[in-house]
């Protein structure tokens, strides 16, 4: 264990501006050895933002960490998962202001454009406080802000959407010939550029998909939960289908129930991979010995594994159907 890592009454004081001149700098030498870099400034409405979206997760995770013997001490994971916070939290800023040397993040009247180059899934919060979850490679671009009469954004690739409902203000998804108007829902796109066919899928709510062809509306079908439409690029064929509702065949992006309690994470990943039909490696096999107690409450695959990483202190890679989980382990002293 690292003797400089503070204490987790302190990095709570510290996120409360609530401690010593001296109790700061120290937080803020343990800090730097994360070795975060970014060349960004941010405002202080900037950070302001950070810290409120930081205290929240941290009362989000609270409860899940577990103490138990030969697996977490409580206080250091307390303080690991703050800091994993910190990180992951200064890191979106950071992601969001700078994407990459081929993406940025514009202001003024120029659209935000963003494309997930990592090989994970990507949380992303639009202007409206609406959710999405990017796969690798996906983009999204929207305006800075939305206008009064419309919420419309551009969309390519695979993406789960948890749209705020807004009668007076639609949200459209314009995917090349495909539209998608959302009446505040949740439903995941698929709309690779070289596919052959778009998929969209319904969990909650409803959505209407419609397919144009040279300006001209050529056919809309409106989706409720459990149904999915299929449109194929070369006809411009928009069909409906019904989603299978297996609990052993369930899509990374259709939210699941499980609770596990002093359960080896070994055991967590098999249960995981059965129910929604991927594969989870762990890197280090000093993982498989960890022991959590943990509820996921009506979460998609990727908000699982986002917490997951929080109590491990770990990350994760997705390559293709396989998600590769690497990290230290626990007990370490």
């Amino acid at each position: 264990m690292n003797k400089k890592t503070p204490s987790s009454d302190l990095l709570k004081r510290y996120l409360a501006n609530d401690c010593t001149a001296g109790e700061r700098e120290m937080v803020d030498g343990w800090y730097k050895t994360l070795h975060l870099t970014s060349d960004e400034k941010f405002t202080e409405e900037d950070q302001e933002l950070l810290f409120n979206r930081i205290e929240n997760q941290i009362s989000e995770i609270q409860p899940a960490l577990h103490s138990k013997r030969n697996t977490f001490n409580n206080w250091w994971v307390y303080a690991s998962g703050i800091a994993a916070m910190l990180l992951l939290s200064i890191g979106f800023l950071y992601y969001t202001s700078k994407i990459d040397s081929k993406h940025e993040i514009t202001t003024g009247e120029h659209p935000v454009l963003i494309t997930n180059r990592q090989k994970k899934a990507l949380k992303y919060e639009l202007p409206d406080h609406s959710i999405i979850w990017l796969q690798p490679e996906a983009s999204i671009e929207h305006p800075k802000t939305f206008d009064s009469k419309t919420r419309e954004i551009s969309f390519s690739g695979e993406a789960f959407f948890d749209i705020t409902k807004n009668p007076d203000q639609p949200f459209v998804i314009k995917s090349g010939k495909l539209k998608t108007v959302v009446h505040g829902t949740s439903f995941n796109i698929r709309a690779n550029r070289n596919d052959s066919n778009y998929q969209v899928s319904v969990v909650t709510g409803s959505v209407s998909v419609s397919a144009s062809d040279g300006g001209k509306d050529t056919g809309t079908v409106l989706l409720k939960p459990q149904q999915q439409a299929i449109f194929s690029t070369a006809t411009n064929d928009l069909t409906l289908n019904t989603i299978k509702n297996k609990q052993t065949d369930i899509e990374p992006w259709q939210p699941v129930s499980l609770t596990f309690d002093d359960t080896r994470l070994g055991d967590i990943v098999a249960r995981l991979q059965k129910t929604f039909r991927v594969k989870i490696s762990l890197s280090n096999p000093a993982m498989m010995d960890c022991v959590l107690k943990v509820d996921f409450n009506n979460q998609n695959l990727p908000e699982i594994l986002e917490m997951l990483n929080t109590l491990m202190v770990s990350t994760y890679e997705i390559e293709g159907q396989h998600i590769i989980m690497s990290g230290q382990g626990c007990g370490a002293n």
